[in-house]
């Protein structure tokens, strides 16, 4: 399970929150007190993985004259959330009772994946989309430039990308070319590809292919209210 940034950083949320144009800045760790900053502090891979997502979070605040500042903050708060819930309940086996090696290497893996969802060229691009029809788009970063997508219209309409390498690509700087599968990424009888061209609060799509029959052209307007967190059964 993905999950959302440390309790040590709520810091770090709530000065930006307040000064966006600020410099963002990760873990104190001469001020560590709870046992989970403690465990990030003691290990340079973590607190490296702090800092990225700091800084990396702060740009993204930015992206755009600030134009999806509110939904930035809102994923952030919503990864907190989830990280926060190390040592309360049973987060993907990251327990504060699990043997010290293995509670390490949890922690540090959930660090990873959110530095490199943040980090990602797609970051600024993640979220929700709606059309006006009720069709969603749900467009989720990964490492690098990557990225997977899934559109739906409940309840019977349902296409994920492909879960297999170069399924979802870039064709130059500004569209986002996707072969499409079922709602588990497998192939479709026949082939189903959408492009995807987007811009700060909206996502043109185009559709190549029948794709089991249901059409996903059309706009998707940016809704900054939702993050992926609310879609996570959609996603998983």
């Amino acid at each position: 399970m993905k999950t959302v940034l440390a309790k040590s950083l709520v810091l770090l949320i709530g000065l930006v929150a307040l000064a966006p144009a600020a410099e963002a800045r990760g873990i104190d760790c001469g001020k560590a007190t709870t046992r989970l900053d403690k465990i990030i502090c003691a290990d340079p891979q973590m607190r490296e993985y702090d800092g990225r997502i700091a800084a990396a979070y702060a740009a993204a605040l930015t992206a755009w004259n600030g134009a999806i500042a509110a939904y930035v903050r809102r994923d952030q708060a919503a990864w907190l959330s989830a990280f926060r819930a190390i040592g309360v309940d049973d987060n993907g086996g990251c327990t504060l009772d699990a043997d010290p090696t293995v509670l390490r290497d949890c922690i540090r893996e959930e660090m990873l994946h959110r530095t490199e969802d943040v980090e990602s060229g797609s970051y600024v691009h993640s979220g929700v989309y709606l059309a006006a029809d009720g069709r969603k788009l749900l467009l989720t970063p990964r490492r690098a430039n990557g990225y997977a997508l899934r559109v739906f219209k409940l309840p019977d309409r349902n296409v994920a990308s492909l879960d297999e390498d170069r399924a979802a690509l870039w064709d130059g700087p500004n569209a986002m070319v996707v072969k499409m599968g079922d709602a588990n990424g497998a192939p479709l009888p026949k082939a189903c590809t959408l492009r995807l061209v987007p811009t700060p609060l909206a996502i043109t799509v185009t559709q190549t292919g029948a794709c089991d029959g249901h059409s996903y052209a059309g706009s998707y307007r940016r809704d900054l209210t939702q993050t992926l967190a609310d879609y996570q059964f959609e996603l998983f």
